[in-house]
């Protein structure tokens, strides 16, 4: 039997307060004031918008620790503020054991089921998913699945905002933080050539989102070469 939406919504607001108030707090809060030291690097601070964008809902695995869900969250808060306002992540638990019915209304609803699943997971042996970190399925609505036994010592927040941004309607790019490949170094913030795919996706104002940049290179974070074997690292591909 399907749930009604707003029964459905109601349930998962309540397993789901922690997690969601936490994420409002943190995404009001300037990504390049808390985020980690990237050498120099920063995001730009555009004026936000007057009235609030659309709302992305995303549903969390209760299968991830804290921390792997502190990484998601910082993921998401450096999301909301480079797209500034005009469009919002918003994140909450999922029930402990979802069923079938739920999770197709949460995908026809438009929102992302965030799954920690494993290398023997079906996703994850088939296709391009079969050398991936993660996948991504769907679109206006589907699953991020993370494959946990493949991450390692792999930043799970670089991961993840790569899978954000195929949310967000991205393809891969030869550069920074959606190329096909992992690199640690481009998946530490959110560059220009990924915000203008999302730009030109969702169809925003390029000027009024934000984005990280530096000193020598605009737009691109460097490469430091202790890092370039993480190019052999596959890295999720958007499949559909």
């Amino acid at each position: 039997m399907r749930l009604p939406l707003p029964r459905l919504i109601a349930m998962l607001l309540a397993t789901g307060v922690t997690l969601l108030v936490a994420a409002i707090l943190l995404s009001a809060i300037p990504a390049h004031a808390t985020e980690r030291s990237m050498d120099g690097w920063r995001y730009t601070s555009h004026p936000s918008p007057a009235s609030t964008g659309r709302v992305v809902e995303l549903y969390v695995d209760r299968d991830f620790s804290d921390y792997e869900r502190e990484r998601m969250l910082s993921a998401m808060r450096q999301w909301n503020y480079v797209l500034n306002g005009f469009v919002q992540f918003r994140a909450r638990l999922l029930p402990g054991d979802p069923q079938p019915t739920m999770l197709a209304q949460i995908r026809r609803s438009g929102g992302w089921v965030i799954a920690r699943v494993d290398s023997r997971h079906s996703v994850a042996q088939q296709g391009e998913g079969a050398h991936a970190l993660a996948v991504t399925t769907g679109n206006r609505g589907g699953f991020v699945y993370v494959i946990s036994d493949r991450i390692g010592n792999r930043d799970l927040t670089g991961v993840i905002m790569h899978e954000f941004g195929h949310v967000l309607g991205a393809g891969h790019d030869g550069y920074g933080l959606m190329a096909p490949v992992y690199n640690a170094a481009m998946g530490r913030c959110i560059d220009q050539d990924a915000v203008a795919l999302v730009a030109r996706a969702q169809r925003l104002p390029m000027n009024s989102l934000n984005w990280c940049e530096g000193p020598a290179q605009q737009g691109r974070p460097p490469l430091p070469m202790a890092q370039a074997t993480d190019y052999r690292t596959p890295m999720a591909t958007r499949q559909r």
